[in-house]
């Protein structure tokens, strides 16, 4: 029974500008040769014989398959007003001297308490952690000249 010809390079060669390119075929079912790729002759599918579902026929099942966004969808994401308030408080913080560790709101509520606590602007580049600073670390960092 004849077959379509899934083809495979057996050989390479170069053109005239000194490019690689493929000089012999073959095909991976038989071991017919040519020079030429093939023409690929499509033929009808199984799926195209009949107009109702028939179970067994992937051409049916891949109709029934619903395809999903996934997590671009999902509302795990930020939206854009909390994203916004997020960035306005961050610059709100910035604005009064603070330098969160984050943008987060959790990040700049602790810059900013730790800001209280400290009686100056809260600094995370070159202070402790935020949420680390006590009343009485910030107590030892004035007698000791850290602020």
């Amino acid at each position: 029974m004849p077959h379509q010809h899934t083809v495979k390079i057996l050989d390479w060669g170069l053109d005239a500008n000194y490019d690689s390119v493929p000089i012999k075929y073959g095909c991976t079912k038989c071991d017919d040769v040519f020079t030429e790729i093939p023409k690929y002759e499509e033929e009808p599918s199984e799926h195209s014989k009949h107009t109702k579902y028939v179970d067994g026929c992937f051409g049916c099942k891949a109709k029934t398959l619903e395809l999903s966004t996934g997590d671009a969808a999902s509302n795990k994401g930020m939206s854009t007003k909390k994203w916004n308030a997020e960035l306005d408080a961050y610059a709100d913080a910035r604005s009064q001297g603070i330098q969160p560790a984050g943008t987060t709101m959790k990040a700049v509520a602790e810059a900013k308490e730790a800001s209280d606590k400290l009686g100056t602007a809260f600094d995370a580049g070159t202070m402790p952690a935020a949420a680390k600073i006590t009343k009485q670390s910030a107590k030892v960092m004035k007698e000791t000249g850290a602020i």
